[in-house]
């Protein structure tokens, strides 16, 4: 059976909504149900504990946490934690998250956002080890940190993720997996697979044991005509972000310079008049939309660029009937 997970999207009402998203995505036969942090909306670690209840089998994931809002060592311990509630199960994804949040909405300085992640990813791993750790360098400052449980998982896995070349590159240096951003065409996912595959096998690591996984936006439709201009408008807004519409763009098989004209309309006119910008072709490569035959299709085309973790990531309210469709 083919790997397959599902991402629940915000705006659960209660527990026994949560429960029943848990138990449908366990009963299809989903390898991993994964949750998303956005502020500020339902708290993670909550959300996976209630999960680690209500399953019995199923791999619950975090996509992702980052390490400002919550100390490395608090990350290890929510991590220890579930992964001892849920008998194994839990698996951490990492990020940086952006300046424009931590920064500016939270008041938390960024600093060098790579180089703390890197020290993170270190500091977790040798607290879920059970070493006690002292760091006097870097972002943080532990003085004889250690945990009082570890996980039931002797490595837990942890995944990183990764949009541009230095970040796949860490995630391939010293990740268990990368986690690639939703919204990415089937051609960039060829170019993040070989910079994470390169980077592991220069770090002296098993290029092929690191996990691929990468969330699909899914729109389960008949009429997908009719849903383009809400998809191509989403996509203006990704595109609009610096840095990542040009890799998304350059690595996808499309032209970067559509980003200037997109970029000056939507200053000018706003995001609707920017749309113009956005081709079929673009909506058809950067969502996985339509009838369940060619959603399937689209899956098998990610997994053919190297994804060997397709995350489906419906909006909720088409969780069940995207869970139906093309549960493994």
């Amino acid at each position: 059976m083919s790997r397959l997970g599902i991402v629940l999207y915000h705006g659960i009402d209660n527990g026994a909504e949560l429960a029943q998203y848990g138990r449908l995505a366990e009963e299809a036969g989903f390898e991993s149900l994964w949750v998303t942090e956005r502020y500020f909306h339902e708290e993670t670690f909550s959300l996976l504990g209630f999960l680690a209840a209500a399953t019995q089998r199923l791999k619950l994931g975090v996509g992702v946490v980052n390490p400002y809002t919550r100390n490395p060592a608090l990350v290890a311990m929510a991590s220890a934690t579930l992964d001892r509630l849920s008998g194994g199960r839990f698996l951490l994804g990492l990020g940086r998250s952006e300046k424009s949040v931590i920064q500016d909405k939270l008041g938390i300085p960024y600093g060098k956002a790579r180089a703390t992640l890197e020290e993170t990813v270190v500091t977790i791993r040798r607290l879920l080890a059970g070493e006690r750790v002292t760091s006097s360098s870097g972002h943080f400052r532990l003085n004889g940190a250690r945990l009082a449980l570890l996980p039931m998982q002797p490595r837990l896995p942890i995944y990183l993720a990764a949009i541009g070349t230095k970040g796949l590159r860490l995630a391939g240096a010293m990740a268990d997996g990368v986690l690639l951003n939703a919204y990415v065409p089937p051609a960039y996912v060829g170019y993040a697979v070989t910079e994470v595959r390169q980077a592991a096998t220069a770090a002296g690591r098993d290029a092929g044991a690191i996990d691929i996984a990468c969330m699909l936006v899914v729109r389960l439709t008949d009429d997908p005509v009719s849903i383009r201009p809400s998809l191509k408008q989403r996509l203006v807004r990704l595109l609009d972000e610096p840095h990542v519409g040009e890799i998304l763009l350059d690595k996808g098989g499309f032209d970067p310079g559509l980003l200037g004209p997109l970029r000056a309309t939507i200053r000018q006119d706003g995001e609707q008049a920017a749309t113009r910008f956005i081709s079929d072709d673009m909506v058809e490569a950067f969502y996985v939309v339509g009838p369940a035959a060619h959603c399937q299709e689209r899956i098998a085309a990610y997994r053919q660029a190297g994804v060997t973790l397709p995350l489906l990531l419906p909006r909720l309210e088409d969780f069940r009937r995207v869970a139906a469709a093309l549960h493994p």
